[in-house]
């Protein structure tokens, strides 16, 4: 994901310690990190509390940004890494090495491969997401990841119905391009 200039000044200026300026890029992000969390971790709760506490180290740990044209990577590995506290605090993990640990049950059972491909499959849709233009990013991500109404979507991106119509029509074209066909079993 390429940054304008201006959001390239606006992280410069927040990784200052402008507070404004770092709003300015929760707005400008907190989607893309929410839709992120969200595909890891399957929960809109969840999803929003990583969201804020991603923003949150953020800003705590700014000095860390080196380069300032990579705050989107940056800031997707801070809620992948929340994202996959909160998974491992919610599920308990098990060696199967060490044997004073107990084993699990019977009908634990790995994921099954339709599972894991769909995860693998999720992952790449939120790839694709993040390389869309910010305001197909956006309406996809209300539409079809929130659940949200066209006439909620409208009002927030404050467009008309064709031209949201026409946002998410190629949005989902350019989608499709980037992940390719679909496999399939035969």
């Amino acid at each position: 994901m390429t940054l304008s200039e201006h959001e390239l000044q606006m992280v410069r200026r927040a990784m200052a310690g402008d507070e404004r300026a770092f709003a300015f890029l929760v707005g400008q992000f907190s989607r893309l990190v929410y839709t992120h969390a969200y595909t890891l971790l399957g929960s809109r709760q969840e999803a929003e509390d990583v969201t804020q506490e991603c923003f949150l180290r953020a800003f705590q740990f700014r000095i860390r940004l080196q380069d300032p044209a990579k705050f989107p990577q940056w800031i997707l590995a801070i809620a992948r890494n929340l994202a996959r506290d909160r998974y491992r605090q919610q599920h308990e993990v098990v060696s199967l090495d060490d044997p004073t640990q107990p084993q699990p049950a019977e009908e634990a059972t790995p994921l099954p491969l339709a599972a894991m491909a769909s995860r693998e499959r999720q992952a790449e849709v939120v790839a694709a997401l993040e390389k869309l233009p910010a305001r197909y990013r956006d309406a996809v991500t209300m539409r079809y990841l929130e659940g949200i109404g066209h006439q909620a979507i409208r009002q927030q991106l404050q467009v008309s119905d064709g031209a949201l119509r026409g946002i998410l029509g190629r949005a989902l074209v350019r989608l499709r391009n980037l992940l390719g066909p679909k496999e399939t079993d035969e």
